[in-house]
C-alpha cells in the first residue's frame, strides 16, 4: 500500500529532520523533497518499485511525489531531512516534470563536511544557512545524475492517491475518480491493480483504517464519531474493515494501546 504523507506536503518553508536507527518506513510519498544521508551501515531504498542499496557515506535525494520506502536488513543509522520546494526555488524549476536515473550521489569532501557540520549535526540552522545548505546538496545531486521526463503513469497514480487523501471521508469510487481526471475507467482499474495488487475499495478502506488508528490513539473521540469522520457510513462496516485490516476490534485496539 502507498500512503500519502500530508504533513510532508506542506509549503511555506516546511522543514523537518530526524536521525533513525535501523530505518524502516512503509511505501509512501509526499510533495516535498527528501534528503537522506547514511551515517553508518546500509539501508535498502525502494524507489518507484526499484530496490537500491544506500551505503555508508552516501546521499540520496527523493524528488516530490516519488513513491519510496526504507528497509534495514542488518543495521543502519541515517539522517533524513524533508523540505519544501520554496527553500530551493531555482532548483525546483530545473526539476519541473523531470525525474532522475538514480537518487544516489556523493559529495566532494569539502561540501560533505560543510553539510555534516551545519545541516546534519547542527540542531536548528537559521533559514538563510538552511537555504545555502540545501542548495549545496541539490547542486551535488545535479552533478551526479541524469534527468529525463517524468513517467506519466506515475503521475496518474499520484493523481489517484492524492484524490483519496483529500476525499477519503466522502463516498468516492474509482469510477468517479476516472471521470474527474478524464481517464477511461478500465484503464484506471488495470493500472490501479497493477500498482497496488488490490481493488480500489480495499485500498480506500485501508487508508481510512490507518487514519482511524491514529485517532483512536491520539484523541478522546468516541469510536462511533471516529468511524464517521473516517468515511464509514455504519459501525458495522467500520468494525468489519478494522478487524480485517488489524485483526482486532477498534475498542480492543484502543484499550490495548492505551494500557
Amino acid at each position: 500500500m502507498i500512503v500519502h504523507q500530508p504533513h510532508n506536503s506542506l509549503t511555506n518553508y516546511n522543514y523537518n529532520a530526524y536521525f533513525y536507527w535501523n530505518c524502516e518506513w512503509f511505501y509512501h510519498f509526499h510533495k516535498n523533497y527528501e534528503l537522506t544521508y547514511v551515517i553508518d551501515g546500509e539501508v535498502e531504498l525502494t524507489l518507484n518499485g526499484k530496490k537500491i542499496i544506500l551505503e555508508r557515506d552516501s546521499f540520496a535525494l527523493i524528488l516530490p511525489n516519488e513513491f519510496h520506502a526504507y528497509h534495514t536488513d542488518k543495521i543502519s543509522y541515517v539522517w533524513i531531512g524533508v523540505f519544501s520546494a520554496d527553500f530551493v526555488k531555482e532548483f525546483d524549476k530545473v526539476l519541473e516534470n523531470k525525474c532522475s536515473d538514480t537518487p544516489i550521489f556523493h559529495c566532494e569532501p569539502a561540501i560533505r563536511d560543510y553539510l555534516l557540520h551545519y545541516l546534519i549535526y547542527e540542531e536548528t540552522p537559521d533559514i538563510l544557512l538552511l537555504k545555502s545548505l540545501l542548495y549545496s546538496a541539490c547542486r551535488e545531486f545535479l552533478k551526479h545524475v541524469t534527468l529525463f521526463d517524468s513517467d506519466k503513469e506515475n503521475n496518474f497514480i499520484f493523481d489517484v492517491i492524492s484524490y483519496v487523501s483529500e476525499h477519503y471521508k466522502e463516498e468516492i469510487s474509482l469510477i468517479s475518480i476516472a471521470k474527474g481526471f478524464g481517464y477511461e475507467y478500465h484503464y484506471v482499474s488495470r493500472q490501479f491493480h497493477k500498482q497496488f495488487g488490490m481493488n480500489f475499495r480495499d485500498y480506500l478502506n485501508i487508508y481510512r483504517i490507518e487514519y482511524a488508528r491514529e485517532l483512536l490513539l491520539s484523541s478522546t473521540e468516541s469510536i462511533t464519531d471516529i468511524a464517521h469522520s473516517c468515511g464509514f457510513q455504519t459501525m458495522r462496516t467500520f468494525n468489519r474493515a478494522f478487524i480485517r485490516h488489524t485483526g482486532i476490534t477498534p475498542s480492543d485496539f484502543r484499550q490495548t494501546h492505551h494500557s
